[in-house]
């Protein structure tokens, strides 16, 4: 239900919406995301690795609570 929603408000209700016969330079649009989307996070399928994507939030939370930790533990030992 919340994905026909999507499309109906990006396809019915937006008259600045771009529609698919609009002029876009230097946009190809068998990659739309070629440029924003980082390699190590590309699949060779064209995707995105969400695997390598979980893993590296894994990771940044990780290291946030332990950069956490160890600040506490400074400011406690004042």
């Amino acid at each position: 239900m919340l994905i026909s929603e999507q499309i109906k408000y990006f396809h019915g209700g937006n008259p600045l919406a771009r529609s698919d016969n609009d002029d876009v330079s230097g946009q190809r649009l068998d990659e739309p995301f070629e440029g924003s989307i980082p390699p190590r996070y590309r699949d060779g399928l064209g995707g995105i690795d969400l695997e390598q994507v979980k893993r590296d939030q894994r990771r940044a939370r990780q290291e946030l609570v332990q950069a956490m930790l160890h600040r506490l533990g400074k400011l406690r030992g004042r």
